[in-house]
């Protein structure tokens, strides 16, 4: 009697056991199904996003990725960061991240451009590698305190590998979870990451396509208008010298000069836009850039110290020589620095603030095993348009800067321009080490500092 009651206590445990056992199977099964279904829609949700910058600055676009990321996926605190013009780490936009937070993860961003260029990272920053592209960083005491010790970081690649920035995650809570689990939570960034670095080389790719087309149209403008323009200029010119010879009048013959003077400025311009629109053949030589703007900077240095500016030059020990054409590079420097001067010169005296500004031009030179970055930057009024000044005629800069992209795209390299803070702006060039290409430049007039 007692073994059947025993036996009958032991069947019903064990079927509650089996019912339990299934309730918490099914609750399993629909915790999976909730979650597969939240990241298939984010994943949709991603595919959907239009990455591409139709009239929308980096700013617009990251602010547009942070809040679908924010609201799709599992992480409350998003930010997206780009690399600006010298190579450093900045947030562009971000959602329910402070200031704090922000500063610790353009630190600790560094280790994330050099573990995916295949760099050894910096070992206090890097926790661990999480799915194919991503891993874990520890933030800094500052963004500990502001609720923010983890962060993971989700490279922004090119298709050649090169980074462009990164998506940035808050994730304390997520990382005491299984591995497998992270790894299936952040599959949809690392796709979406995918998405935005081609996005972003799409956009610098069609810039460049846009900016060469506006130049070679420039160059064949410019051609036809020289030549209109050279008959007619030639004789007010004659006309101008005569008259300023021959008058007895004092005041004809100072009205006649300043014509002289200001007919020879325009032939100038003109003889200018004749170069520009013809194409020469490149000389192919090592070039030592560094010695070659230690040489332009002492002609320079008397010039721009009698305007009240101090030029710095600071440069790495043993940077590389680049091959090119070391007139047409020498070229590049002299506009560079000139328009730096011309920029410290228009700021007003008459205001006490710019009149306490630092008179400055810095040029820094560093390489790496590609290539070697130049930086000229300038304590002016800065860029009224950024994206604009190396169109000719059209930013107030003339056709230097115009005639300087040229040059330094025919060299294979790269030219950009950025505004500092809080006043004052920068170009950068970038020029590649061994072999060029391209076999032609657009050439024209110097101008010197």
């Amino acid at each position: 009697m007692w073994a059947l009651h025993w036996g009958c206590v032991i069947g019903i445990a064990g079927l509650a056991g089996a019912v339990l056992l299934m309730a918490h199977d099914q609750r399993l099964h629909a915790k999976e199904r909730r979650r597969d279904r939240r990241i298939r829609e984010e994943f949709e949700a991603y595919a959907a996003l239009d990455a591409a910058l139709h009239g929308e600055d980096l700013h617009g676009l990251a602010r547009r990725v942070c809040r679908l990321v924010s609201k799709k996926s599992a992480f409350q605190r998003v930010a997206m960061l780009t690399q600006d013009a010298e190579g450093q780490m900045q947030v562009v936009g971000s959602v329910g991240i402070d200031e704090l937070t922000v500063q610790e993860l353009q630190v600790c961003s560094e280790c994330c451009m050099e573990e995916a260029n295949g760099e050894e990272p910096t070992p206090d920053t890097v926790g661990m590698h999480l799915g194919e592209r991503s891993f874990a960083v520890v933030l800094g005491k500052d963004a500990t305190d502001a609720g923010c010790g983890r962060a993971i970081l989700i490279p922004l690649q090119t298709s050649m590998g090169k980074v462009q920035g990164a998506l940035a995650v808050c994730a304390d809570g997520l990382m005491s979870l299984r591995r497998q689990t992270v790894e299936e939570t952040i599959s949809p960034l690392e796709a979406l990451a995918v998405k935005l670095g081609r996005a972003i080389e799409n956009a610098e790719t069609v810039e460049q396509l846009q900016q060469a087309e506006k130049l070679a149209g420039f160059g064949m403008l410019a051609n036809g208008v020289a030549h209109e323009l050279s008959d007619p200029l030639t004789a007010v010119l004659e006309f101008a010298e005569q008259i300023a010879e021959t008058a007895e009048d004092s005041r004809i013959r100072s009205d006649a000069e300043t014509i002289v003077n200001e007919a020879l400025r325009m032939q100038q311009t003109v003889q200018g836009l004749v170069k520009f629109g013809h194409s020469e053949a490149r000389i192919d030589e090592p070039v030592e850039i560094v010695g070659l703007l230690r040489e332009l900077a002492v002609e320079c240095e008397e010039k721009l110290e009698s305007r009240g500016v101090h030029l710095v030059v600071d440069a790495e020990d043993n940077v590389p020589a680049v091959r090119g054409d070391e007139d047409a590079l020498r070229q590049v420097l002299e506009h560079l620095l000139n328009n730096s001067a011309q920029a410290i010169d228009s700021i007003s005296q008459s205001i006490s603030e710019d009149a306490e500004r630092e008179r400055e031009i810095r040029v820094s030179v560093s390489h790496d095993a590609n290539s070697i970055q130049m930086i000229v930057s300038d304590t002016g009024p800065g860029f009224a348009e950024p994206g604009r000044i190396f169109d000719p005629f059209g930013s107030g800069a003339g056709m230097g800067l115009g005639i300087c992209y040229g040059i330094v795209h025919a060299h294979g390299g790269e030219i950009s321009a950025f505004n500092l803070h809080p006043y004052g702006a920068a170009v950068m060039v970038e020029l590649p080490l061994g072999e060029v290409s391209t076999q032609n430049y657009s050439s024209a007039a110097r101008e010197v500092a």
